[in-house]
């Protein structure tokens, strides 16, 4: 858990500092946010009960971190994870790489759920926006409502 805490930690300071690089310079930062949603808060305490959902969830944090590239962040906020994807528009495609992952996870427990996800184009959405947050709780929050809005891809995994 602790080592969690430390990974969300190392995230909010990054997408802080990428928050305030977007503010001035959206065009020349190439980075998407994902965000993975499992169920909504109650539904994994529902079925496995809530010790072991949150350790199933912690759990999935670190495998997250390992399956996707050193240049990639992972951060867990109750049961919705985010993703820091920096790429390069011609080599990189963050729809195929993030369902390689998902589907390669050994977490096939936590499918119990429907899992929503949604990618982000940061510099896209800070170049339109009147309003640029300006930290990462913010943007977070900012993004979880307006999803439909600003969100590249969003799709749905069905629960098994």
């Amino acid at each position: 858990m602790i080592s969690d805490i430390q990974l969300c930690s190392r995230f909010i300071d990054t997408l802080d500092w990428i928050c305030q690089v977007l503010i001035r310079h959206s065009d020349d930062f190439n980075v998407a946010l994902v965000r993975i949603a499992y169920g909504d808060d109650n539904s994994l305490g529902e079925a496995y009960g809530a010790p072991e959902a949150l350790r199933q969830l912690s759990s999935l944090t670190h495998d997250l971190q390992r399956s996707f590239r050193r240049s990639d962040l992972v951060g867990r906020e109750g049961t919705d994870f985010w993703i820091l994807f920096p790429y390069t528009r011609v080599t990189d495609n963050v729809y195929d790489k993030l369902m390689d992952v998902i589907q390669g996870s050994a977490h096939t427990n936590l499918n119990i759920v429907e899992r929503e996800i949604a990618i982000f184009e940061l510099p896209v959405i800070y170049t339109k926006a009147l309003v640029k947050p300006d930290s990462a709780t913010s943007l977070l929050k900012h993004l979880k409502i307006n999803q439909a809005e600003l969100a590249s891809h969003v799709f749905r995994l069905a629960n098994i």
